[in-house]
């Protein structure tokens, strides 16, 4: 693993980690203040009008109920919680600044379907947060964009393996690159400063041994599991025929994990059909 996780670092320096939007980090450390002030927040959140309109776009998709719909940043603060606000600022703002090609594009497309889905069953897990559920899915995939950055050539049609079958891509990529997705994503997240169970969550989302042990952290059990259930579900909206015997396992395993009711999946679909096709990605921003 230390060796993987090394190349996983040369390879983040090798095609250069993009920073966190100056608002991002100063609201980070309004947050760390003693007295959050909720008036500042809202004032960093609308400095940047193009960075507003992506953060709305998303908590309006996402986050909020149709009947009731949040039109600026002070509304968001007052109904969302400061830690909440923070972390859709940061994955808005990261998912359309990020991609700079069209496989890019496509790769991020994909983690916000996932995380518009793991959103949706995050209803029936007590212990995680809709916008952790979010943020999980989201960024479940971020080292694919830093490998195809590296080798854009070699991965092209990669990409499309590792939609129906992870395990078989992760296979080339680690003849590939001498590591995977999962190690360079863990390591972005951690340099990003998300939580430690969302970057526990990216590095060990492929690994089932992991999510089947009950003596392991629940919470990133918990995320794990509604990642590769989401997994499923944005494949299954694409239509019967794209759905691998793999994906019906992420599906058994993370549904039997979560105990998810029999309407969750359904659920997640309509959500994915409804707002997927809105959740794309411009490359460099819109």
């Amino acid at each position: 693993m230390q060796q993987q996780l090394t190349r996983a670092a040369m390879i983040i320096e090798q095609v250069g980690l993009q920073c966190i939007p100056e608002e991002v980090i100063r609201i980070r450390e309004e947050l760390q203040s003693n007295h959050p002030n909720t008036v500042t927040i809202a004032n960093l959140i609308a400095h940047n009008s193009e960075l507003l309109g992506d953060f709305l776009k998303l908590v309006n998709s996402n986050v909020t109920s149709e009947n009731c719909q949040i039109t600026d940043a002070k509304a968001a603060v007052n109904i969302l919680g400061l830690n909440e606000i923070s972390d859709l600022f940061l994955a808005s703002s990261l998912s359309n600044r990020i991609a700079q090609s069209s496989q890019e594009k496509e790769i991020l497309k994909h983690g916000a379907q996932t995380g518009l889905a793991a959103a949706e069953l995050s209803f029936w897990v007590y212990d995680v947060s809709r916008t952790e559920a979010y943020m999980a899915g989201l960024m479940q995939n971020i080292g694919c964009v830093y490998l195809s950055r590296s080798k854009p050539e070699e991965y092209a049609s990669l990409f499309q393996i590792h939609l129906a079958n992870p395990e078989n891509a992760m296979r080339h990529e680690e003849r590939l690159f001498l590591t995977n997705h999962t190690f360079v994503g863990a390591l972005l997240a951690k340099k990003w400063r998300l939580s430690s169970d969302i970057y526990k969550s990216i590095l060990l989302h492929h690994d089932i041994e992991f999510i089947q042990n009950p003596t392991h952290n629940q919470k990133v059990r918990h995320l794990i599991a509604l990642i590769m259930v989401a997994n499923f579900v944005v494949e299954s909206a694409q239509g019967e025929h794209y759905i691998t015997q793999e994906m019906k396992q992420y599906r058994d395993i993370g549904g039997e994990i979560l105990n998810l009711p029999e309407n969750a999946i359904t659920a997640a679909r309509a959500a994915v059909l409804k707002w997927g096709n809105s959740m794309g990605v411009a490359p460099g921003g819109h």
